[in-house]
């Protein structure tokens, strides 16, 4: 099998994962990250769906296992903390996934153990504080052509393939659609947000949301004693959260979400004030939920293919982790199956591969894309009824184990993982 050399953009969970199996067809890859050290940040996260016996697959379940969030399951509550519905974690081994995962993690954790499977291999080249500038390539009828990439520092190298897995603001994806293509990124009417704050005796280690008036949710998970991780959601326009986001003033964004929850009851005052005040609370991420939408046939341009949410994003929607793991398998057996058939041309094995990648797992990564706003406005009710009808349905729910599932939908779960020979 002929060796491919490879970029890989973005050290998030997608890039590290596209590395791992195109090293062991014996690419030579350089999986470039443009912070300073590896994103060890973010919040829980989970595997579920394919996901898990992909994982597997790759020997993490034992590394994942030893650093999971054993978190019991997840409720609601109401403004005075009193539970209305819980919703257990499905038992181990089931096959079946609730609301809490099997395999719950943070997601600094998870991006450890995907480098981790890496870091000593001599094929691999891992470099931080590092971005690219722009790059060109070859006509496709060349059978050896290349990508052409200048690297922000000034230096130029040359690639058979370039991987973009940069994240839902994907510069990759920029760079390979043209500057004055339309921005794909689709606002779903909402945000979300998580922080830090110091741990209380009383604080839960469920995963505990409350619902208040004008479709916000606050809720919180515990993945070790001295911290709680507060989460929010909330549907609807805010003009003064987008300005202060777009001013990038920390603090006046701190002041602008700690206004939409003040006074909201529960733990809402508490939380606000260590927002604004705690030193834990400056891991702040706030973001709107938003997908992707990039026309059919474009998660690929010649030797340069999207990967993760640079080609899919669905906020929040629960699958990021699953579909970055197993489209970077699909991409990197899709180009490995052709090397094998036919080694004498690159160029055919990763502009075909790259297609192939794309029409066999497009449906699934986008299968829960659009059309759910009705569910998601559903979830986050605007009045008091509203929330007081959603907890009646979450009871009955619980009680008839209605939160346990193993997909969002029959295309999700129904799909097989393929199986790729010449990855194993």
């Amino acid at each position: 099998m002929a060796s491919l050399k490879v970029l890989v953009i973005g050290g998030g969970i997608a890039g590290p994962a596209v590395t791992y199996w195109l090293s062991r067809i014996g690419a030579h890859v350089t999986l470039i990250e443009r912070a300073a050290d590896i994103r060890a940040s973010g919040q829980q996260v989970d595997l579920r769906g394919q996901g898990v016996p992909l994982m597997k697959k790759m020997g993490m379940e034992a590394a994942v296992r030893a650093v999971s969030v054993h978190e019991p399951g997840m409720q609601l509550i109401d403004r005075s903390g009193r539970t209305k519905a819980f919703f257990p974690v499905a038992e181990s081994g089931s096959g079946k996934q609730g609301f809490t995962s099997e395999f719950e993690i943070m997601r600094g954790d998870l991006v450890k153990i995907l480098y981790s499977l890496t870091e000593n291999n001599t094929n691999v080249r891992h470099l931080f504080d590092t971005t690219i500038k722009s790059f060109t390539q070859d006509d496709e009828s060349n059978p050896n052509g290349k990508v052409h990439v200048s690297f922000q520092d000034g230096h130029e190298e040359d690639f058979d393939l370039v991987i973009g897995a940069d994240g839902t603001g994907s510069r990759t994806r920029k760079l390979m659609l043209g500057e004055d293509a339309p921005d794909p990124r689709k606002s779903m009417g909402g945000y979300i947000g998580y922080y830090s704050v110091p741990s209380n005796p009383g604080d839960s280690d469920r995963g505990t949301f409350c619902h208040l008036t004008g479709a916000r949710i606050i809720g919180t998970r515990k993945d070790i004693p001295e911290l709680t991780r507060v989460y929010m959601m909330f549907r609807g326009k805010r003009p003064a959260l987008d300005e202060a986001l777009l001013s990038g003033d920390q603090a006046e964004v701190k002041k602008t979400l700690a206004e939409l929850y003040q006074g909201g009851g529960w733990e809402c005052d508490r939380f606000m004030d260590a927002l604004q005040h705690a030193p834990e609370a400056n891991d702040l991420y706030i973001t709107p939920i938003q997908e992707v939408h990039i026309p059919k046939g474009q998660w690929s341009k010649g030797r340069v293919a999207l990967l993760g949410d640079a080609a899919h994003c669905h906020t929040a929607g629960g699958y990021g982790c699953a579909w970055g793991l197993v489209g970077a398998y699909v991409l990197a057996g899709e180009i490995a199956s052709l090397l094998k058939k036919d080694a004498s041309s690159t160029t055919a094995a990763v502009v075909q591969g790259a297609k192939n990648y794309e029409e066999k797992f497009r449906p699934i990564a986008t299968s829960m894309h659009g059309g759910y706003e009705w569910f998601e406005d559903l979830l986050a009710p605007k009045t008091s009824i509203g929330i007081w009808c959603l907890h009646t349905f979450a009871k009955v729910a619980s009680y008839m184990k209605l939160g346990e599932m193993s997909g969002l939908d029959s295309t999700t779960s129904k799909w097989q993982l393929p199986n790729y020979p010449e990855l194993d």
